[in-house]
């Protein structure tokens, strides 16, 4: 499943450099834009998220290790999803709508507009 980062909110950045990347499609309500990459689904499979598939931005690889109960839910019917990057701290039963991912090559993603993000 590919989807296209088409906007990059102006506070998603800070928020990536900590670990986070907050993704929406592009009907997002306003007030969610500022911390969010929001994308365009370019094709239409759902429930793609699953535990040892890999999520790829651009060459940028990581591993899917946990997938929250709500989240393929969530990115099916609005595109949103919010990616937790080589993290050990958050306890992942309280954010079901979350996925945690891991590279022991990067440890976060460079995001920006027109970059395609790949899940298999």
């Amino acid at each position: 499943m590919q989807t296209k980062i088409i906007a990059l909110g102006e506070t998603a950045p800070e928020l990536i450099k900590n670990g986070i990347l907050i993704m929406f499609n592009p009907n997002a309500p306003a007030e969610l834009k500022d911390i969010a990459a929001l994308h365009q689904k370019l094709d239409h499979q759902t429930q793609v998220l699953h535990v040892g598939g890999s999520i790829s931005f651009d060459d940028q690889q990581f591993q899917i290790d946990f997938v929250g109960s709500e989240a393929n839910r969530n990115f099916d019917e609005l595109g949103h999803i919010s990616i937790y990057f080589n993290n050990t701290d958050e306890d992942m039963n309280k954010l079901p709508g979350s996925i945690f991912v891991s590279s022991t090559q990067w440890t976060v993603p460079t995001i920006q507009p027109n970059q395609l993000v790949t899940i298999k």
